[in-house]
């Protein structure tokens, strides 16, 4: 049983690695890892976890230079039946983002997990986003794109402005990242 509302622990989650500041890039990418990820090694994120998130995704929703590597967070180290982490790809001045919660499930009650809270975070006044994974939709008051995935992979997706508040968020340029990381997703 968990002690935190699942709703909440997935919205807080994923919002903690949109605040404060980016920590700086590691010194050295891994390139096995890169070498595994379903999208060109070259174009794939230098931060093992980040893979499937690409500078160029990033770069597109946000117009403008990046810094050379995306914040990565474990947001639930230890868990067996799911692996939840984050990839922050910030601006060079360290003013806007574009943030890919991942939480891939490892087993099967993982995947009912994914599902299950997929379900539940979503309010009455969410709206659907077509087109992207087996279903997606607009989390109206937390600003975020919610998406669940093939393999049952729930991804929780948004952009902004450093210290903004979550309703100032651009719901175009969400659904844009959605839509572009989702087709980089393994599997």
């Amino acid at each position: 049983m968990r002690s935190v509302a699942p709703a909440l622990l997935l919205t807080v989650t994923a919002l903690a690695a949109c605040s404060g500041t980016a920590t700086p890039a590691p010194a050295a990418p891994r390139t096995t890892a890169a070498a595994t990820s379903s999208a060109t090694p070259a174009a794939a994120s230098p931060v093992a976890g980040c893979e499937f998130y690409q500078a160029a995704d990033a770069k597109a929703v946000l117009g403008a230079e990046l810094k050379p590597a995306p914040k990565f967070t474990d947001n639930e180290p230890g868990k067996t039946d799911t692996k939840f982490t984050s990839c922050v790809y910030w601006t060079a001045d360290d003013q806007r983002y574009a943030n890919v919660g991942y939480r891939r499930a490892l087993t099967p009650a993982g995947a009912a997990d994914n599902r299950s809270q997929f379900t539940r975070q979503r309010t009455a006044d969410a709206v659907t986003v077509a087109g992207v994974g087996s279903d997606a939709y607009w989390d109206t008051p937390n600003g975020q794109v919610l998406v669940l995935a093939a393999g049952d992979a729930l991804l929780v997706i948004s952009t902004g402005v450093k210290d903004a508040p979550k309703a100032g968020r651009s719901r175009s340029d969400t659904e844009k990242l959605a839509r572009l990381v989702v087709d980089h997703l393994p599997g």
